[in-house]
């Protein structure tokens, strides 16, 4: 006889919740990671405005020209604010994605060792029923042998 688990169901769900958290966080880690790409990929562009302003300014430079360079830097600051924004959403998401992911874990890890100590239980069990059922049998065996050396010596004195 084998041992049968009797929330071996609601385990698998656990895990299957467990696993959906996970595939929860990496979505989230990989929004993430965009946001933070494109957040870097706007400073670059910031940067390279400046130094291009930096550089008009320098020379001769025209005066629409210079208001243009000043309009795109006000430009790029709002979307990089934007931007800040976007990474602290999505770095928010990725600590309430592992939260999350954590409390998974932990209700499926509670079944788990549940389940090991009922399983234990089990094994101890059975281990002691075999037990018995061996001292049975040797004990079986005893008497048995007990009885032939009784019936050996009847003959023998006869």
């Amino acid at each position: 006889m084998s041992f049968k688990f009797r929330l071996q169901r609601i385990l698998e769900l656990r895990e299957q919740h467990e696993q959906a958290k996970a595939r929860q966080l990496a979505s989230a880690q990989q929004t993430a990671d965009e946001a933070a790409e494109a957040q870097e990929s706007l400073a670059a562009l910031r940067a390279n405005s400046v130094a291009q302003l930096h550089a008009t300014t320098q020379s001769e430079a025209r005066v629409g020209h210079l208001h243009q360079l000043g309009t795109v830097l006000a430009s790029l600051d709002e979307r990089l604010v934007i931007a800040g924004d976007v990474c602290k959403a999505a770095d928010a998401s990725v600590h309430k994605a592992k939260a999350m992911l954590e409390e998974a874990a932990r209700d499926r890890r509670v079944l788990d060792r549940l389940k090991e100590r009922h399983t234990d239980v089990w094994r101890t069990g059975e281990a002691t029923k075999d037990r018995v059922q061996m001292d049975e049998v040797a004990l079986t065996q005893f008497a048995r042998k007990q009885e032939e050396k009784n019936s050996r010596s009847a003959e023998n004195a006869e």
